[in-house]
């Protein structure tokens, strides 16, 4: 097995990379971004393109923010993002400074989020060659995204310090059980490993790169936001998600108890590949919720048009995410609100309607939307290539 070093460095030379053991070839998720940009062109709705990329800045931004615990909910974060373009300097904080009033953890989460989605925002738009990316770039990163909150040291307990834009200058950090890099060694790591990913702009080496930042923990506070924004607009430097159709940091939103196994794994084994393969894991799987959204809009589509009452699509909307769901599970759903013979007179009527689809086995029913659509056949054969590669397909983006 060839076990390998990719880094001189004192610290990050510790850590190991086995490419046999990693789950994809560059070349295989290049292949994948080709036939999304041509799935892209030829089936996505352009509403549901514009519905995308609009989307995914907010949950891209959310997702990060959760990372650090953050306790907005989405509708809460929704309000916030809309500050972007009508008060950009944020002023309902200032003016509680103003006047005097003790800022509160939910304080410090609103402006968390904020700095979150407006940094997001700028580096999407941004022209960036990843020969672009040097220490002065990273640390500009980390002063946006961490901009202003360290005044609420005043007002939170237990509160560590970011230092905006400033490399860590001490040894006091720790992840779990695991030990980043002495202070002394951080410029030295960040710039081998800068020099690093601009000799190979590939998604693997992407994923190294995200793997060895957040090991050598450059900042004293932030260093999942950093690794997350830069591994956005590097992804999009070499060709992947250039019209931010997808989300990785929302991946491991959805994923947050394997994405913070599998980087714990890296950082104390010092292997690189387990989170790297967590990465690949995101980018692909990432790339096939494209297709399932643009398949759930159209059978939502279908539903629609159909000459049903409203409590009668109500019912068959969980059909719109699942291609087949058995009686028991589809009544599941809906039997707080509705009796068993009014459901069962339900489905009888959207099936000699002709919107429904029943199949019997034996003792068990299931019902389908009687509707197939060109994205089932892509996404099938997507996730039948993907879960060669990989052991877990997460509920939210298997094809049903």
């Amino acid at each position: 097995m060839n076990v390998k070093r990719l880094f001189s460095g004192s610290f990050l030379s510790n850590f190991v990379f086995t490419p046999e053991l990693i789950y994809f070839k560059d070349s295989e998720i290049f292949d994948l971004e080709r036939k999304l940009n041509l799935f892209e062109q030829v089936v996505l709705n352009p509403d549901i393109e514009k519905g995308l990329i609009t989307k995914n800045e907010l949950l891209a931004s959310y997702a990060i923010s959760k990372a650090e615990n953050s306790s907005l909910t989405l509708a809460e974060a929704q309000d916030i993002h809309r500050l972007i373009e009508t008060d950009p300097k944020f002023s309902f904080l200032n003016e509680k400074i103003r006047n005097n009033k003790k800022l509160t953890q939910k304080d410090h989460d609103k402006l968390e989020f904020f700095n979150i989605a407006k940094t997001y925002r700028k580096i999407t738009a941004l022209k960036f060659n990843i020969s672009d990316l040097n220490m002065k770039f990273i640390k500009e990163i980390h002063a946006d995204l961490t901009s202003g909150l360290d005044i609420f040291s005043e007002f939170i307990t237990d509160f560590t310090i970011y230092k905006s834009g400033q490399w860590r200058d001490n040894n006091n950090i720790r992840v779990g059980n695991y030990l980043p890099s002495d202070f002394l060694q951080i410029e030295n790591g960040v710039i081998e490993l800068t020099n690093w990913i601009v000799k190979n702009p590939t998604p693997t080496a992407v994923a190294i790169f995200h793997t060895a930042l957040y090991a050598l923990h450059p900042f004293n506070n932030g260093n999942k936001r950093v690794c997350r924004i830069l591994e956005h607009l590097l992804l999009k430097s070499i060709g992947l998600n250039s019209k931010n159709l997808y989300s990785t940091s929302y991946y491991y939103h959805k994923e947050k108890e394997r994405y913070y196994k599998y980087l714990l794994y890296s950082l104390e084994r010092k292997n690189l590949n387990h989170f790297t393969n967590f990465i690949q894991e995101a980018i692909t799987l990432s790339m096939a919720t494209v297709v399932k959204t643009s398949l759930e809009a159209e059978r939502f589509k279908f539903l629609n048009k159909q000459n049903l009452e409203k409590n009668v699509k109500k019912i068959l909307n969980p059909l719109v995410k699942r291609k087949e769901i058995q009686f028991k599970n589809l009544f599941k759903i809906a039997k707080r609100k509705i009796s068993r013979q009014t459901f069962v007179n339900y489905l009888e009527v959207a099936v000699k309607n002709g919107a429904v689809a029943k199949k019997e086995i034996g003792k068990t029913t299931y019902y389908s939307l009687k509707f197939t659509a060109n994205e089932e056949e892509t996404l099938k054969k997507w996730l039948d290539f993907i879960s060669k590669k990989i052991d877990h397909i997460p509920d939210f983006v298997k094809y049903y």
